[in-house]
């Protein structure tokens, strides 16, 4: 999918209720520092092929803040890296 097919996406009935879905389940709190609120969450894609057809276990719930840590390391590893696994250990950190 391209950047202006995930923008569009993002917009449908189906998006915006799994996006609420997922919130909700799991309460709000970015996986990374556990910061807890309703507004200003983020889901991010575990992998861009998952895109249109995602599941819960697809995506994170991230702040603002870590939301963008995690895309800026994205694009200086130019995508070759765990973002799951980089998440749990970044967590350990915090």
């Amino acid at each position: 999918m391209t950047t202006k097919e995930q923008t569009a996406y993002r917009a449908t009935p189906k998006w915006i209720a799994f996006r609420l879905h997922v919130l909700e389940k799991r309460n709000y709190s970015c996986y990374v520092c556990g910061i807890t609120k309703k507004k200003g969450q983020h889901i991010h894609h575990l992998s861009t092929t998952t895109y249109g057809k995602e599941t819960p276990s697809d995506v994170v719930v991230l702040c603002s803040s870590c939301h963008r840590l995690v895309e800026r390391l994205l694009r200086r590893t130019k995508n070759k890296i765990d973002i799951n696994l980089f998440c749990k250990r970044l967590k350990k950190l915090l």
